[in-house]
């Protein structure tokens, strides 16, 4: 019997963690946190404790918990799903940011304004926030 619910188990991941590898974007149909014209791709509720999107500056700003805030963040651009990433203002592929250090728990990090369509969020290497544009 529990051969049985681990191999059922298996056969219902295998689905969704295989197209996270199949390079295209994960599956539709899932119900994704909505950020403005932003959806969530990626949302990881470990880091993150909230994303703000303010319509009249155009601003996406997000909010860590404190075991988070004095790590590195990392953003990249791109108008395609991990792919041909846009160039920012400095000249390289990647900003750098120092996240939310020197801020109080639970403060906002530094915002991010862009027209493209997907921002990725990193931090130790993974992906934690990535979000798409919907609207």
């Amino acid at each position: 019997m529990k051969r049985l619910f681990v191999s059922i188990l298996l056969l219902a991941l295998a689905g969704p963690v295989a197209s996270l590898f199949a390079g295209g974007e994960p599956e539709q149909g899932a119900v994704r946190k909505q950020f403005g014209p932003f959806e969530a791709l990626t949302f990881n509720a470990s880091i993150l404790r909230d994303v703000k999107y303010v319509p009249e500056e155009n601003n996406v700003y997000l909010q860590l918990f404190p075991d988070h805030k004095e790590k590195e963040l990392t953003v990249k651009l791109s108008n395609d799903y991990f792919a041909s990433y846009r160039e920012w203002h400095h000249g390289g592929y990647e900003l750098v940011s120092p996240a939310n250090q020197g801020k109080t728990p639970y403060g906002w990090t530094d915002h991010v304004n862009t027209s493209a369509n997907y921002i990725e969020y990193w931090m130790d290497g993974e992906v934690f926030l990535h979000l798409k544009r919907v609207k």
